[in-house]
């Protein structure tokens, strides 16, 4: 039951997201326009709008389909009434995706945690903003994430074959600067841990890739019209070319004194507290924080970029909650008032970030205003510029 309690409070917590700010950016545009266009054109390729509008670099219609699929049941219910409709529908689907492989990975940390340390887990998860303000918004990152709890899950129970094959889909088809994170994880388990074999590691390894790169490489090819695996195309256009700078740099260090403050709160600060009381954290939170030191390399930076370690890091987070509130000495309450403080302080976050969320979509209320005026024609054409369209997606109205 307790795993059943955690997906209903995440939930809770997804939708209140949702709906508070409904709208996408520019960054979302592409996954979102694929799988209305999966679910309304279907076979009619030529209506797809990738085709006219391609972006910078091509990305997968694996993860559309997949959700298109989930979604198709529902398609006749939302467009009877607005396309905004089967928006909620679709990142619904996906925010439950998130969900899924955040109790799956809340379920295999028994072997790690006490039920009061993956509790704390829990409500640590629920008062920070940025990991469930994002776990519905249709960026390739969260398509990402949904294979990468899982890969922890697996990692974490010890199911090391389950391990390789979900980081081999999650690198080769999603986000190939996974390759770092989940690289790490693997050479800890088959050099440090000792609990898989090199040779087992690397033949799983080539099955899984080759059969990764071989279904992006069909299905994208027909869907792009032209032969191509798109992950490759995006680690040349960001790594080798390194031309992702073009859209903004930051210094070496901002995730350290920037993103993970934001994304993990007031309560970063107990982080080395659980890494003290309960040392076989220690291998968990190790490959996380080297990813994160060496993909500060690159300067092109997102919060999005890291985004798959949050859960990780309050794991060690959760672990101080729980020993600080465990403790009996004197002082005990004085702690504890310490520990529910941090967490008020995330909630007050994240109820600002949301608000300020709220308001940061100036495209769509335009255009929400404007179809509320009545008094144009029809036929009337509307120019939508580059700001207006970089916080509105299109598909929204």
């Amino acid at each position: 039951m307790h795993w059943l309690f955690a997906f209903i409070i995440l939930l809770i917590i997804c939708l209140i997201h949702l709906f508070i700010c409904p709208y996408t950016k520019v960054e979302e545009s592409f996954n979102l326009q694929a799988i209305h266009d999966l679910l309304i054109h279907r076979l009619n390729i030529s209506n797809y709008d990738h085709l006219e509008f391609p972006g910078v670099v091509p990305r997968t219609f694996l993860g559309p389909i997949f959700v298109a699929i989930l979604a198709w049941p529902f398609t006749n219910i939302s467009l009877n009434h607005h396309l905004l409709y089967l928006q909620y529908i679709v990142r619904i689907i996906l925010g439950l995706l998130v969900i899924s492989g955040l109790i799956h990975l809340y379920k295999s940390l028994k072997g790690y945690c006490d039920l009061s340390t993956r509790r704390w887990w829990l409500f640590v998860i629920v008062t920070q903003f940025h990991f469930l303000f994002y776990s519905t918004r249709t960026l390739p990152n969260i398509f990402a994430v949904v294979i990468v709890l899982h890969s922890f899950a697996f990692w974490l129970s010890g199911q090391g074959k389950l391990l390789v094959w979900t980081s081999a889909f999650a690198i080769l088809i999603f986000r190939s600067e996974l390759v770092i994170l989940l690289g790490l994880i693997l050479l800890q388990e088959v050099f440090i841990k000792k609990h898989l074999t090199f040779t087992k590691t690397i033949i799983h390894g080539l099955i899984a890739s080759c059969l990764a790169i071989g279904l992006s490489t069909l299905v994208d090819s027909w869907f792009w019209q032209r032969w191509l695996w798109p992950e490759g195309e995006v680690l040349y256009f960001n790594t080798i070319l390194n031309k992702s700078s073009h859209w903004g740099t930051f210094p070496l260090l901002w995730y350290f004194y920037s993103v993970l403050p934001r994304a993990l709160g007031a309560s970063l600060i107990l982080l080395p507290l659980g890494l003290i009381v309960n040392k076989h954290l220690r291998w968990i939170i190790l490959p996380n924080v080297l990813f994160i030191i060496i993909y500060s390399i690159l300067p092109h930076k997102e919060l999005r970029f890291i985004i798959y370690t949050f859960p990780i890091l309050n794991i060690s987070i959760a672990q101080g909650c729980s020993y600080l509130f465990q403790t009996r000495r004197r002082w005990s309450i004085v702690v504890k008032l310490f520990v529910l403080g941090l967490l008020s302080i995330n909630m007050i976050q994240t109820g600002i970030s949301l608000i300020a969320s709220h308001y940061n979509y100036p495209g769509a209320n335009a255009l929400l205003q404007l179809q509320a005026y009545k008094k144009y024609e029809s036929t009337a054409t509307v120019h939508i510029d580059v700001y207006s369209a970089e916080t509105n997606n299109r598909m929204n109205l």
